[in-house]
């Protein structure tokens, strides 16, 4: 676990595993506290069966910056990761390497917080962000990009399935990558009680879904996202709400890697001066 205050906010971050039934670890998780407050925090899943999974969503989370401080910064640090698992296995890029050559190589999904521009969240792929605010009410949580036969639309060093495929992300190419969470939201969130900032790859949803009896995540930003499967009382920490969740998923039963990257960001003493309630 990680903790540190800055100006206006305190914040804690914890990581959690598991390999589940696989035979290997596939996901990749990576966190970067600044002394200036900042923090990176991502979460990458090296798809299940293709052969340098674990590679790619290795490289991926090492290409990634230390700091992230705007959206443009965002984008390049994708593309750094997707030009590393690119150069991973050139020879793999052929449009006929069957079914290795149609699913991408890893998942990512980045956090970044400033002290000026707040929080930044991008990702690619199925493993997904969730914002749950520590009071309880409405939250917010990404939307994954899936498609048939576990395809998805975006993804790092996602090779051609054939010619004109959609399926494809060619090199340095990140349309629709980056997107900022409203500042004045997040603000809101972190002064009544605080925000809880959640990635996870796709082994955590099935089972926590099971477990609660929900169909799916809806695109409704009202949605409660994954604050139904954490009890007020199992927010008071990172290390609680990663422990719950991949708890939670244990217990329903593994089918996939798992793995869980938390930051729980309250308001500091100095974010409301002379507020005792603070």
């Amino acid at each position: 676990m990680s903790r540190t205050s800055a100006a206006s906010v305190d914040m804690d971050i914890a990581t959690r595993s598991e390999v589940g039934p696989r035979d290997r670890q596939e996901d990749r998780v990576r966190t970067v506290v600044n002394a200036d407050g900042s923090w990176v925090m991502a979460v990458a899943d090296g798809l299940g069966g293709h052969p340098f999974g674990d590679e790619a969503a290795q490289v991926a989370v090492d290409a990634l910056p230390d700091c992230i401080t705007s959206q443009s910064e965002m984008a390049a640090a994708f593309d750094a990761a997707n030009a590393a698992a690119w150069s991973l296995h050139p020879e793999m890029r052929g449009p006929d390497e069957g079914v290795s050559s149609v699913i991408a190589l890893t998942t990512l999904v980045v956090a970044a917080w400033n002290p000026q521009g707040g929080l930044l969240l991008s990702w690619v792929g199925d493993s997904m962000a969730f914002l749950v605010p520590i009071a309880g009410g409405p939250g917010w949580h990404s939307t994954p990009h899936g498609g048939p036969m576990g395809f998805v639309s975006r993804g790092i060093g996602m090779f051609r399935a054939s010619p004109g495929s959609t399926y494809e992300l060619p090199p340095g190419h990140l349309e629709s990558l980056s997107e900022d969470v409203p500042a004045a939201r997040v603000q809101d969130w972190v002064r009544d009680q605080g925000l809880l900032v959640v990635l996870a790859t796709d082994g955590l949803f099935d089972p926590v879904l099971m477990a609660h009896d929900r169909g799916w995540f809806g695109d409704d930003p009202d949605d409660l996202s994954l604050g139904f499967a954490l009890p007020p009382e199992r927010r008071g920490s990172a290390e609680a709400v990663a422990d719950t969740l991949i708890d939670t998923a244990r217990f329903a039963g593994l089918i996939d890697n798992t793995t869980i990257a938390v930051a729980r960001i309250t308001a500091g003493r100095d974010s409301c001066p002379g507020d005792p309630a603070c």
